[in-house]
């Protein structure tokens, strides 16, 4: 079983995710600051994480760059989401930052469980359940 943490400030966001990757056997765990993210990243190192760009206390990107700047946690994948319009800079800006994938909201569950497979395939080792 995989487990991914979702870090978003919006609920609905993160209701979304958890509804979206339950049935396929993903233990999800959410965090609602890029704080609280950083600390339960650290405590149960999940499989991968879903990383709000825009958080009230911080940028996603930043983040992304603090969680791949620490050993324990490079390893970990990391898919940057966005509400906002976003500039190719943008995008650019975070894939150098360390982040695997990203992806622009709303998507469609589709499409987020293709791109969180595809991460997975390529860079995440199954837990046994």
């Amino acid at each position: 079983m995989y487990r991914i943490l979702t870090v978003d400030d919006d609920p609905m966001c993160r209701m979304i995710c958890s509804k979206t990757f339950a049935p396929e056997g993903f233990e999800m765990i959410t965090a609602s600051n890029g704080s609280q993210g950083m600390k339960t990243c650290a405590a149960s190192k999940p499989d991968l994480v879903l990383l709000d760009v825009n958080l009230p206390d911080g940028n996603g990107i930043e983040i992304c760059r603090r969680l791949k700047a620490d050993e324990r946690l490079r390893h970990i994948p990391i898919l940057l989401m966005t509400g906002e319009a976003v500039a190719v800079e943008s995008c650019v800006e975070g894939l150098e930052a360390g982040a695997e994938d990203y992806i622009q909201k709303p998507f469609t569950p589709r499409e987020l469980v293709s791109r969180v497979w595809a991460i997975l395939k390529l860079s995440a080792k199954p837990r046994l359940a």
